[in-house]
């Protein structure tokens, strides 16, 4: 009798250990061969307990809990950085909890033009990223933030600086600004200046100089030339006459500007007031930054557009003889738009 019982407990024993491994082996190892992939994103600052759902929702593993008590033996579930797995159906905690730990980042790549305002790059970046523009410019005009990344200017306006970026999907605002931001401090620092030219301006007002060159330089040669027109007349007190930063003032950037409006008496209508505006109008690129730090040796004071849409400009270094190159001009723009007869 007691060694039927003896096999009989046995057995039992083997039965409970046969079921309990079967379990185990549910919770934890793969459940057969399937090749079927699943794309899993992880959001940032997930909890191990929304990604276990999330798994399982999509048949990856079998049990949250078995998941968690996993990765906390392990150590491991502190360690799941945000991004993208590829999981196969199936494949179980062991593979899951690997594959967790590897996750590659989704990045958005966009490109910020030169010249580009605040309003104007925000616009471009929420067309790759969910981002609330109202907050990015807000964010850009709020002197305490502008503090926190080492500036002492009252917008972000020209400090934004125009490049390819990279960033993941996820990225705050204040990780997209500040990123531009220290980007434009690294470019800035790596230029180099003309001693003559940093010892009359400081940083804020070279970039706006830049800023107002990026606007007016269509080919890439004129930039450091018309940087000369500009120090020239500031060192003389004539007024930059410089459409741009009217069009600034009046967020206006398209079609002729009225007469009423080139005499705006916002402080940036620079064809009204002498000196510089208070700040840049745009975000200038590296080449506008380096023609307003090193300018062009010229006598020049005086350019206007050349009539064949070459995007030039002539030179003068008078006013008559740029009134002269305007009328010629005006006379050559009126023939073109008439046609040959």
């Amino acid at each position: 009798m007691a060694k039927i019982k003896k096999v009989i407990y046995l057995a039992s024993a083997l039965l409970l250990a046969s079921l309990l491994a079967a379990h185990l082996y549910y919770l934890f190892l793969p459940l057969g061969n399937n090749d079927s992939k699943v794309e899993i994103i992880i959001p940032r600052g997930a909890t191990v307990a929304a990604i276990a759902d999330s798994l399982k929702n999509h048949k990856i593993i079998t049990s949250t809990t078995a998941l968690r008590l996993w990765m906390k033996l392990k150590g491991t579930e502190r360690k799941i950085q945000a991004g993208k797995i590829t999981c196969n159906v199936g494949e179980g905690v062991f593979r899951a909890s690997k594959n967790l730990l590897n996750a590659k980042p989704i990045e958005v790549v966009f490109t910020i033009n030169e010249g580009l305002t605040i309003e104007q790059t925000a616009e471009r970046i929420a067309q790759v990223m969910e981002i609330d523009t109202a907050q990015f410019n807000k964010l850009c005009y709020d002197t305490a933030f502008i503090k926190e990344l080492g500036l002492s200017v009252f917008s972000l306006e020209g400090y934004l600086f125009p490049d390819t970026y990279r960033f993941p999907k996820d990225a705050t605002i204040k990780e997209i600004i500040r990123k531009m931001v220290q980007h434009f401090d690294n470019v800035y620092s790596s230029l180099q200046a003309d001693t003559s030219v940093i010892s009359r301006y400081n940083r804020h007002q070279i970039v706006t100089i830049a800023s107002i060159v990026e606007k007016e330089a269509t080919v890439a040669w004129e930039r450091a030339r018309i940087a000369g027109v500009f120090h020239n007349r500031l060192k003389l007190g004539y007024p930059l006459g410089a459409d741009p930063t009217v069009r600034y003032a009046l967020r206006k950037f398209n079609g002729p500007l009225k007469v009423s409006e080139l005499n705006s008496s916002s402080p940036y209508n620079t064809r009204k007031y002498t000196g510089l505006p208070p700040g840049p109008i745009c975000s200038p690129g590296k080449a506008s930054l380096q023609a307003a730090m090193t300018p062009a040796d010229t006598k020049d004071l005086y350019f206007v557009a050349k009539w064949d849409g070459s995007g030039e400009h002539d030179f003068s270094r008078t006013n008559e003889e740029h009134t002269r190159k305007k009328l010629l001009i005006r006379r050559q723009n009126e023939i073109r738009k008439k046609g040959p007869r």
